[in-house]
């Protein structure tokens, strides 16, 4: 099970406890009582690091560097308290920890395990107990409709036909420029979130007449993937799309470059942003076209990237930019209302404009509106590139430069 309790920075030293009661003999927290079940181990666990509970446990130093979260009921300002579970990468795991935190600890707010079927197993956990929590690593096609039936579960992330759906167009533009030939090889993880960026990337090919001439799925936890990349390089494709895990994308890109692959377009999923991903690949990053993107001019961002430099003795990426703005939506949610009340928090979440790294963050139906669907490696960081209205959006960089 592996239970840790964190709380981080100076004020948690002193605590809320040691200070005055309001009047009316209301008794201020001693700490807001924040849990999660996530994976520690196992094959999520790489993504879950980068993307997850590295940004919890900044947040939560963050937070209480700064005094803690305002709870105006009590007019000052109380500390942050994590609990961590490890669910081992195993939805039954992470549904029965969940449900400990929240009958047997009793936290006060819960924050969300990686992935999308971990999230997807622990969403009706949550919505029963009323718990308001930002699924940003969950996208499914039926994320839509269950929604509907989860009111208290929200969804940051693009999903797979939005994400897809530029792709097909960016193909079409190029296509109808004379630039390609309008051929394309796919590939994919035979996990929920790679099956169906696949099928709805095959389909927004079709809509927008782009040939896919290759199509191969892989297993979770592949060895070598050198003989899909000869199969697809033999249909010599004006583009290779990868709708991959980080443990594949990682080897997709340096297999690439073992065998000689050089496609125009080069995309890949889970893990392309991640900082190791950079660090193997060097300036040969750029030009990668990859699944979300980055407002890289967001106010705060470049000093969230100072402090998170600080702690990790990384850079960051951008799901994790991502993940952050979740926990900043969440405080700022609370902070409104003034107490942990959670229908209210909820309320919150579903109606108001949330200022953040990440840029705005504001629902409709529970889903993020206007998310990033696709970013692009340049100049050795991450960008947004579609959708193309959004703020600080940069131009595709096409075709991607040689490995």
């Amino acid at each position: 099970m592996n239970r840790r309790t964190f709380v981080k920075g100076g004020v948690a030293a002193v605590g809320a406890a040691a200070l005055p009661r309001k009047a009316r003999g209301q008794t201020v927290p001693k700490a807001i009582r924040i849990g999660y079940a996530i994976s520690l181990s196992g094959p999520f666990a790489p993504g879950a690091q980068s993307t997850s509970w590295s940004q919890y446990k900044l947040w939560a130093k963050d937070v209480n560097d700064a005094g803690g979260i305002a709870l105006k009921k009590f007019d000052r300002k109380v500390p942050v308290e994590l609990i961590e579970y490890d669910d081992r990468s195993q939805p039954d795991e992470v549904i029965r920890l969940v449900e400990r935190l929240i009958l047997q600890d009793t936290v006060d707010l819960v924050l969300p395990p990686w992935g999308t079927h971990m999230n997807l197993a622990v969403a009706p956990v949550t919505n029963k107990h009323e718990y308001p929590v930002l699924f940003f690593t969950a996208t499914a096609l039926r994320i839509r409709e269950l929604a509907k039936r989860w009111p208290y579960a929200f969804f940051p992330l693009a999903q797979p036909d939005d994400s897809a759906a530029p792709l097909g167009t960016m193909l079409a533009g190029l296509k109808s420029q004379g630039k390609i030939k309008g051929r394309v090889a796919a590939v994919h993880v035979a996990e929920q979130t790679g099956v169906e960026l696949h099928t709805s990337f095959v389909e927004a090919c079709k809509k927008n007449g782009i040939e896919v001439v290759y199509s191969k799925s892989y297993p979770l936890g592949v060895s070598d993937l050198s003989p899909v990349l000869r199969e697809a390089m033999q249909t010599q494709p004006d583009g290779f799309f990868a709708f991959s895990y980080p443990t594949d994308t990682f080897m997709l890109a340096e297999q690439s470059q073992v065998v000689g692959f050089n496609p125009a377009i080069y995309y890949s999923a889970v893990g392309t942003p991640f900082p190791v991903f950079k660090t193997k690949l060097g300036d040969k990053v750029n030009g990668v076209l990859l699944w979300g993107g980055l407002d890289h001019k967001a106010p705060g961002l470049a000093e969230y990237r100072q402090r998170h430099r600080a702690m990790y003795s990384r850079d960051t990426e951008s799901g994790a930019v991502g993940m952050y703005a979740t926990v900043q939506t969440l405080q700022q949610a609370v902070e409104r209302v003034g107490e942990i009340d959670r229908r209210k928090i909820r309320e919150e979440i579903a109606t108001g404009t949330f200022p953040t790294i990440f840029g705005a963050l504001k629902f409709k139906d529970q889903l993020l509106i206007d998310p990033w669907t696709v970013g692009q490696w340049q100049n050795g960081e991450v960008v947004g590139v579609y959708p193309a209205q959004k703020p600080n959006e940069q131009p595709l960089l096409f075709p991607k430069p040689k490995w």
